[in-house]
C-alpha cells in the first residue's frame, strides 16, 4: 500500500513540479542563447529572460517548501483528512509517503538549479575542465584517505539524506502538534516548531557531554590526515545515528497524534 501512496503522491505533485522544472531549464537555455548571439544587441531581452529565470528559480524553492507543508497539512489534517484516514492504511505510511516525495522534489529542485546554472554559464570546454577538476579532487582524496574515501562518501550522502528527513519530520511533527488546538493552529504550529527545535539543541548538547563522544566535537576536517579517516567515519556514523534517533522521535510523535489524537476541526 505504501507504493500506491507514493505513486499517488508523485503523480499529484509531479503535475506541478515537472512543468516548473522544465520552464526553468527553458529560460536558462533562452538566456544563454540570447547572450551568446550578441551580448550588446540583445542586452535587454537577455536581462528580461534572466530576471524571469531568477524569479522562477526562487519560486521553485518556495514552492518546494510550500508543497511540503501543504501536502501534509491539507491531505491529512484538513477536510481531506476525513477521506485519507478512511483508507486501510496506517498513519505512519501516510507520513512516510509524504516524507519520501518531499525529499524527492527537494533533491530534484537542487539538481535542476545546478543544471540550469551550468547551462547559463556554459563555455566551450567547460565540461572537460569540470571532469578534469573532479578527477584531481578524486586523486587527492584517495591519496589522503585511501580506499576508505568511497565508504566515507557514501556515509556523507546517507548523513545528508537523514538530516534532510529529520528536518522535514520536524516540520510534520510541529504541524501535527499545532493541529491539536482548535484555535490559532498556525501560531501553535510555530510555537511547537520552536519548542521541538530547542529540545533538539538540548539533546545534542547532552550528547556532547557523554564520555567518549565529547572529543569528536573538537575534530576538524581541516586537520584530518590519512590516519584520521577511521575517526572521521566514526564522527559521521555518530551523526547519522543521532539524526536517525531524531527522525524516529519526530515520526513517533506525528504518528501518535494522527493515530490517537487526530483533530480535523
Amino acid at each position: 500500500m505504501l507504493s500506491k501512496l507514493l505513486n499517488y503522491e508523485i503523480k499529484a505533485t509531479g503535475r506541478i513540479f515537472l512543468p516548473f522544472f522544465l520552464s526553468i531549464l527553458i529560460f536558462a537555455g533562452i538566456t544563454k542563447f540570447i547572450s551568446a548571439i550578441d551580448p550588446q544587441k540583445w542586452n535587454t531581452p537577455a536581462t528580461i529572460s534572466m530576471v524571469i529565470y531568477i524569479v522562477l528559480m526562487a519560486g521553485m524553492f518556495v514552492m518546494t517548501l510550500t508543497m511540503m507543508i501543504q501536502r501534509f497539512s491539507k491531505n491529512l489534517l484538513s477536510d481531506e483528512g476525513y477521506l485519507m484516514h478512511t483508507l486501510p492504511v496506517k498513519p505512519w505510511k501516510h507520513i512516510v509517503s509524504k516524507l519520501l516525495v518531499s525529499m524527492l522534489w527537494m533533491i530534484g529542485s537542487v539538481a535542476v538549479a545546478l543544471i540550469s546554472i551550468l547551462v547559463i554559464t556554459y563555455k566551450k570546454g567547460m565540461f572537460g575542465e569540470i571532469v578534469k577538476g573532479l578527477a584531481t579532487v578524486h586523486d587527492r582524496v584517495i591519496d589522503q584517505l585511501g580506499p576508505s574515501a568511497y565508504l566515507l562518501t557514501l556515509e556523507v550522502i546517507l548523513g545528508v539524506l537523514i538530516s534532510l528527513a529529520s528536518g522535514i519530520l520536524l516540520v510534520y511533527a510541529s504541524i501535527a502538534i499545532g493541529h491539536l488546538f482548535n484555535r490559532h493552529k498556525m501560531l501553535a504550529t510555530f510555537g511547537a516548531f520552536i519548542a521541538l527545535n530547542t529540545l533538539t539543541q538540548i539533546f545534542f548538547k547532552l550528547v556532547s557531554l557523554i564520555p567518549g563522544i565529547a572529543h569528536f566535537y573538537n575534530f576538524s576536517i581541516h586537520n584530518m590526515a590519512a590516519s584520521d579517516s577511521v575517526r572521521y567515519q566514526l564522527v559521521i556514523c555518530y551523526g547519522i545515528f543521532f539524526a536517525g534517533l531524531l527522525c524516529a522521535a519526530y515520526l513517533a510523535v506525528t504518528n501518535f497524534i494522527l493515530s490517537k489524537r487526530l483533530n480535523l476541526e
